[in-house]
């Protein structure tokens, strides 16, 4: 392999293994697909559908959890999560929140289990829409069937949801359980602080279970899902910190939209939380697209047979062999590429018109040389 290729990522195992002259590609493609696929756009319809299903997916977490687990708890136990969020926007999730778990029976009946179904198909709307995102920055058909990804995506919201609740019990439990069973504070304060870090990385974790699991394609491995998970929960977390002092410094949304400015808020924060899992997809995919190694699940598989078109596929100026052993015809082709065959002059009618012309050609100087050799 020569050198240049090796110096652009060609032979990459992993992220960990791609050299500087292939990240600076990697991100440069990405800052250009942040426009060419229109990435805040798809952000936009996200948070729509985002709105319209955070309140039933409310409901879900309220109706499972409290078959175990008291909702009141869950409702009071969840103030130190929402507490990063923006002023109103807290106050509106936190409102509902509570007014669910004050409703909320710990029994599921056949009313129950009705208005649960409705709340878990409204919330998994939302799912679907990120989906479909994950599809287009993947460049991938959506090839399931209506039911098979309408239980996917059911599958992944109730993960979600349940994932979150528990992780918020868990981790709210932990500081209150230490200050019983400890001689000192010492241990509760050091609870508190970990319980950041510990949420952190429980979002890592669900931000890449959806990118593998998510998309219509072979499931990458975990370490090419990394540096994305990582990123989009990096930019989260700094970017609702941002958005929620901006908020309460200098914007001005309850003046201009009055009653309005908890939602819009609300829907701007989503926009803004998509807008970042979009983008962590993105640079896990051009990091595929960026090796010929293969990244997805199972074992080695050549290019062209991984089940992925960022796995299978090169970028363009990319897609010359950098394996001797591999030839250009065993490298996948672009279904726009035509294969350019030499046409027998007998068969190319602009090659017989030359040679016809060729020979009249020969015929007229033959025919006046004689003539310029009688004047002469």
């Amino acid at each position: 392999m020569e050198k240049d290729q090796i110096d652009i990522g060609r032979d990459a195992t992993g992220p960990a293994s791609m050299p500087r002259r292939g990240w600076f590609a990697v991100l440069r493609r990405v800052f250009d697909h942040l426009f060419k696929q229109h990435i805040g756009l798809m952000a936009a319809g996200i948070a729509f559908y985002g709105l319209l299903a955070i309140f039933p997916a409310i409901t879900t977490a309220v109706a499972l959890v409290g078959l175990v687990y008291d909702p009141a708890a869950l409702a009071s136990e969840s103030g130190w999560l929402l507490s990063a969020l923006p002023q109103d926007a807290q106050v509106l999730i936190d409102d509902q929140l509570r007014k669910v778990a004050s409703a909320e029976s710990g029994s599921l009946g056949v009313a129950a289990l009705i208005s649960l179904g409705i709340a878990l198909w409204s919330a998994s709307n939302a799912t679907a829409s990120v989906i479909e995102g994950l599809n287009v920055i993947n460049e991938e058909e959506e090839t399931r069937s209506f039911i098979a990804l309408r239980l996917m995506t059911i599958a992944l919201t109730v993960a979600i949801v349940l994932g979150l609740s528990v992780a918020v019990v868990i981790v709210a439990a932990i500081p209150a359980l230490l200050g019983v069973f400890a001689q000192s504070d010492y241990p509760q304060t050091v609870a508190m602080i970990v319980r950041w870090p510990a949420m952190f990385v429980i979002g890592i974790i669900g931000i890449a279970t959806l990118y593998r699991h998510g998309p219509d394609r072979r499931g990458a491995r975990w370490r090419w899902l990394t540096p994305g998970a990582v990123t989009g929960c990096t930019l989260w977390v700094l970017g609702t910190v941002l958005f929620s002092y901006y908020v309460q410094n200098f914007a001005a949304y309850n003046e201009i939209f009055g009653t309005l400015a908890g939602v819009i808020i609300l829907l701007t924060w989503l926009w803004l939380s998509a807008f970042v899992l979009l983008l962590g997809t993105q640079i896990d995919a051009e990091l595929e697209h960026q090796t010929m190694r293969d990244s997805t699940v199972g074992p080695d598989r050549p290019m062209g047979d991984r089940g992925a078109v960022k796995a299978d596929t090169l970028p363009p100026g990319m897609d010359q062999p950098a394996d001797p052993a591999v030839t250009p015809d065993e490298l996948p082709k672009s279904p726009f590429e035509v294969d350019e065959k030499p046409i027998p002059p007998d068969e190319d009618p602009a090659g017989k018109s030359r040679q016809d012309g060729a020979k009249e050609a020969g015929r007229d100087r033959a025919g006046t040389e004689p003539q310029v050799r009688a004047r002469r």
